[in-house]
């Protein structure tokens, strides 16, 4: 029973952080997670950016440059070439060239 009430602690814990973290923290730790090449972390922690400021022009930048690393149909429901799109369209410089690099255009 006490090990049920540890781990229930724990999890409630790790909500409650979770829930108070901004866009730009999100971010950032999807950055952190890019650089070490844990693609499927960042890809979550740049949609939970998203999720927080649907309007974070480089987090759907960074989550279409995750996509393209992820093995095929990791997420079927997500297309790389739509988020840089969406970059685009929100003021997001420099994207033509990613765009053109993977076929978006």
């Amino acid at each position: 029973m006490k090990k049920v009430i540890g781990l229930l602690s724990i999890l409630i814990f790790a909500a409650m952080i979770s829930l108070g973290q901004t866009a730009k923290e999100w971010n950032k730790q999807g950055v952190d997670h890019f650089k070490k090449l844990e693609y499927k972390q960042a890809y979550e922690c740049f949609t939970k950016a998203i999720d927080v400021d649907p309007n974070y022009a480089e987090a759907y930048y960074n989550r279409a440059n995750t996509w393209f690393q992820l093995p095929a149909n990791s997420y079927p429901n997500t297309d790389g070439c739509e988020d840089l799109k969406k970059a685009k369209s929100l003021g997001f410089k420099n994207v033509e060239a990613k765009m053109k690099e993977f076929g978006c255009l």
